[in-house]
């Protein structure tokens, strides 16, 4: 069973294109490396193995790295759960070849920190859509209860899943 709740404001409204705190406001011109290896170029942030660092560039810290510091991210995944906990490692080498596909694709989506609970685990990452494919993969796979909960205030999603 999947469960969506969304709240919003008002309905009807418009929403700006980008309320990301975390990203460049007036932009950022000529290319741009990150320590962590990412390449800022045309108005896009590259993986490391997509381009190599710009001749001339100026050092940014991507907002990937900014969420990383700040300890603030923008999706929460807790799994738990008996069948979690009898399949653990199953469970948690499909959540890292998801976060490794998910970041070919989009290089500032990033699992933050994962902290074991009983019986489950809770993992933040610094994308909302990489915290969404990892409660449907997990899903997916092995079936069981799978809720969203966004607060679009915050621009956080909290996934939870439990079997």
């Amino acid at each position: 069973m999947v469960t969506t709740i969304r709240r919003t404001k008002e309905k009807g409204q418009r929403t700006p294109r980008s309320m990301n705190s975390y990203e460049e406001k007036g932009g950022v011109e000529g290319s741009a490396y990150c320590a962590c290896g990412n390449v800022f170029r045309s108005k896009r942030w590259y993986g490391a193995e997509e381009g190599a660092a710009p001749k001339g560039g100026q050092s940014l810290v991507c907002p990937a790295c900014r969420r990383i510091a700040d300890r603030n991210p923008a999706g929460i995944v807790s799994l738990k759960g008996s069948f979690f906990a009898e399949h653990r490692i199953e469970i948690e080498n499909l959540i890292r070849n998801t976060a490794q596909a998910a970041g070919l694709k989009n290089p500032l989506g990033r699992v933050i920190d994962s902290s074991n609970e009983k019986n489950g685990i809770v993992i933040t990452t610094t994308d909302a859509k990489l915290a969404q494919k990892i409660g449907r993969e997990v899903f997916k796979s092995h079936g069981g209860d799978l809720h969203f909960q966004w607060n679009d205030d915050d621009e956080l999603v909290r996934v939870n899943w439990s079997r």
